[in-house]
Formats: structure tokens, C-alpha cells, sequence
């Protein structure tokens, strides 16, 4: 029997087909195949770099002369690396950060092969392992700028969010489990071979690197050229703010961008300020807290630390998440202004439970307001300048570390520890007022 229909009556509706499940957003800058092997040859890439961590203060304490020497090589690794940062900064922009990164880890490979063959057997002389260790800073300086202005070439903006995210917590896992592993190859075998992992760590990810497109996918919207300026009239239509933005000359030089844009000044002195903050109370008054008033030991130092890296680990995947709803300037001004008073809590732990506390918050927030931020500043400064803006910003954190450690270690053997945390929450609490009183950073 045939089916019959009135005139008034539908046919039956087809099945609809299936739904596709789609995947987190977190999770799509994965869906990009380049993206994809950036992302895989960093992740094994920074895990090996744990091994060089490791091996070579092995390496220095029991066979190289001691702490004395130990000091000495990474002199001579620290000293070039904050200055090829700059380089770093402008071949990226001349030469595009995927040919930097390429050449760079290229060049990591080689020298950490050589590490591994000087290290392997015979003593070497102090200056061969100091040379090697120099070339390792000076392409390490190369490809930090590279590294932090690729996203934007392989990934649509409205995704950058995310990357930036997965990127803070890749770096933070292997951070985290890392030097463990290392620590074990190198107690189980020789210092030569943790090397010789890294230097394999390094050729994977120039495999990654070289399968990547060597173009640009996602170039910078006509409207990034230059800074927004509160005095420009709105657009009344996309087609009106496209064309006033073919308009806008473009600023090729980074010197005449920094004059012309006050606000991009203010940047730079809040990361002049909070480098410093980060180099006296992270790296010298925190321990002297653990092991003075806290009387942590060396175990409970490491807990703390490790609090720290599980709340930035948190806080990375948080910020993946979120996506753009905190890529906002106020947001990453919020963020690093919240987490002054985590620190300056952490002044009055009286116990190792409460110090993890402070720094696992500390470390939350301070991932928080780093992803929103890198990522402003890939989606709004000029793409053009990207490369040396970020060099300047590496430069920045390698450049001041030293004083800051130094002024540190006065300040904390003069006053105590807990004094310390709170002169330099105070000092970077002033910044951010100073950033929050700019209207252009507030609404970046």
C-alpha cells in the first residue's frame, strides 16, 4: 500500500544528521595541523631542556672543579643570552620567527652534541665547557623572541587565547616533571647523556619546525598596523574602519613606535618593574623565608615551589579556557595586581601549608594575567614589530635579573626576608596603579 497525504498535511521531516561533537575550545589550536607540530616538538623540546638543567651543575659540581666553576659557566651562558634576545627580536620580523627557531635549535643541537661528546670520558679544560655553554645562551637568546611570536603566523586571533594558555602549561608541566626524569637518567648513567638527550630533544623539534608552512597563514589585520588612539573618530561601518586603517602609516621602526606611543612606555616600565620584583623575592628572599622563619628545610622549599607550579599549571589551563572573555587589558592588570597581595601574604606564613598556599595563589593569578596579557599583545600591537617588540620584552627579563638578585641579596641579609616580599610587593603594587591610570592599557 502507498503511502497518500492530504493537502494539508507535511511530508514526514528526513532524519536530521548527526551532530558533530566539537572539541573544547581550549583545545582548538590543536585542530591546526601547524599549530599541532609547533606545539609537539616545543613539549618534547622543554622536557629535554630539564636534562641540560640538570646535567650540566652534575656535571660542573663532580667533575668540572666545583661551585666556583659551576658559577663561571653560567656566567658565560647568562651573559650573551640577554643580548641575542634583541637579535632574536628583529630577524623574526626580517626573516619570520619559524626560519629563527629553525636555525636556532638547529644550532642548540649541535652544541648540546658537543657537550655530550667533551663531558663523555677525559676532563675537559674550563673553557671548552664555558664556550660551549656561551653558545648555548647566545641561540637560546635567538629563539626566545621567535618562540613568542609564531603564534600569530600559524593561528586565526580569536584563538591566540587558547594556544597562549596550552603554551604556559606545557611549559609548566615540564617544569614539573621534568628534572625528576633527568635526574634519574643522569644519577643512573653520566651527565653526557643527559646532554645527548637534549641535544635529540632539540633535532625533534627541528623536524617539527621544518614540516611546519613556511608562510604566513594568518597575517595581521590591516587594523593592527599601528596603536588605536582615543582621539581617532569611530568607524561607522567595517568597510569605513578598513579603509582608515590602509591609511594609518606604518611604523617600521621599533625606537619611533616607543616615542609615538605613550602607553607602550608605560608597558616596558611595568615589566622593567615587575622582572625586578620577580628576580629579588622569587629567586632570593623565598628561600631565605623557607629556611629562616620558616625553618622548611630544603624539602619543605621544594614543596613550596612546587605549589607555585601546580597553581600556574592551573591557572595556564584556566586562562586556555576562558578563551577571550579575560583578553581584556584591565583583566591582565587585575591579575597582577592581585597577585601582590598572594605575596605579600606569604610574608606572614607561619607555617610550610600556608607558604604553599600563598604561592600556589600567586602562581594562578600570575599565569592568569601572563597569557591574557602575551596574548594582547600579539592581537593589538603591530604585527610588523612583533618579533623585536618581544625581544625587548626578553631582553627586559634576562637583563634585570642580575641586578635584581644582587639588590635582593643585600636587601634580604640587611632586613630579613619578610620585609624584602613586602618592599617589592609594594614597588610592583605602584606600577599597577600606574597602569591602571592609563586608559589606553585599561582598554587594550
Amino acid at each position: 500500500m502507498t503511502d497518500t497525504y492530504t493537502l494539508d498535511a507535511a511530508p514526514p521531516a528526513p532524519p536530521a544528521p548527526p551532530r558533530k561533537r566539537r572539541a573544547p575550545a581550549m583545545l582548538a589550536p590543536l585542530g591546526q595541523r601547524d599549530y599541532r607540530l609547533l606545539f609537539i616538538g616545543q613539549l618534547i623540546s622543554s622536557i629535554g631542556n630539564t636534562f641540560y638543567s640538570v646535567a650540566l651543575p652534575w656535571y660542573m659540581l663532580t667533575q668540572g672543579g666545583g661551585p666556583i666553576n659551576l658559577g663561571l659557566v653560567l656566567t658565560a651562558y647568562g651573559a650573551p643570552l640577554g643580548v641575542t634576545t634583541l637579535l632574536g627580536g628583529w630577524l623574526s620580523d626580517k626573516l619570520r620567527a619559524r626560519r629563527v627557531m629553525l636555525f636556532a635549535d638547529a644550532a642548540c643541537a649541535i652544541v648540546t652534541g658537543g657537550l655530550a661528546w667533551a663531558t663523555f670520558g677525559a676532563h675537559q679544560p674550563l673553557w671548552v665547557i664555558a664556550a660551549l655553554t656561551a653558545a648555548m645562551g647566545a641561540f637560546e637568546g635567538l629563539f626566545a623572541p621567535a618562540s613568542q611570536a609564531i603564534a600569530p603566523d600559524l593561528l586565526p586571533d580569536d584563538q591566540l587565547q587558547a594556544a597562549n594558555g596550552l603554551f604556559f602549561a606545557l611549559m609548566r608541566l615540564a617544569q614539573m616533571l621534568g628534572p625528576s626524569l633527568a635526574g634519574l637518567v643522569v644519577a643512573r648513567f653520566t651527565a653526557s647523556d643527559g646532554f645527548a638527550i637534549d641535544a635529540a630533544t632539540f633535532v625533534a623539534s627541528v623536524l617539527t619546525l621544518f614540516f611546519i608552512h613556511n608562510r604566513v597563514l594568518y597575517p595581521a589585520p590591516a587594523s593592527a598596523a599601528a596603536p588605536a588612539t582615543s582621539e581617532a573618530p569611530a568607524a561607522d561601518s567595517a568597510e569605513t574602519a578598513e579603509a582608515a586603517a590602509s591609511e594609518t602609516p606604518v611604523i617600521n621602526s621599533l625606537w619611533r613606535y616607543t616615542l609615538a606611543t605613550p602607553f607602550f612606555q608605560i608597558l616596558l616600565l611595568v615589566i622593567l618593574v615587575g622582572n625586578l620584583f620577580n628576580g629579588a623575592v622569587m629567586e632570593v628572599a623565598i628561600p631565605a623565608l623557607a629556611q629562616g622563619p620558616l625553618h622548611a628545610g630544603a624539602q619543605g622549599y621544594g614543596f613550596i615551589l612546587t605549589g607555585w607550579g601546580a597553581g600556574a599549571l592551573l591557572g595556564a589551563l584556566l586562562a586556555s579556557a576562558l578563551g577571550n572573555r579575560i583578553n581584556r587589558g584591565f583583566y591582565s592588570i587585575l591579575f597582577f595586581t592581585l597577585q601582590v597581595f598572594a605575596v605579600s601574604a606569604l610574608a606572614y606564613a607561619v607555617n610550610t601549608l600556608m607558604a604553599v598556599g600563598c604561592m600556589a595563589t600567586f602562581g594562578l593569578l600570575n599565569s592568569l594575567g601572563n597569557v591574557s596579557f602575551l596574548t594582547l599583545i600579539q592581537r593589538r600591537l603591530p604585527r610588523n614589530l612583533l618579533g623585536r617588540i618581544m625581544g625587548v620584552f626578553t631582553f627586559c627579563n634576562f637583563a634585570t635579573l642580575p641586578l635584581s638578585v644582587a639588590v635582593g641579596g643585600f636587601a634580604t641579609a640587611r632586613f630579613g626576608a619578610s620585609p624584602v616580599i613586602l618592599g617589592g610587593a609594594a614597588i610592583m603594587l605602584g606600577a599597577m596603579l600606574i597602569a591602571f591610570a592609563s586608559r589606553e592599557i585599561r582598554t587594550l
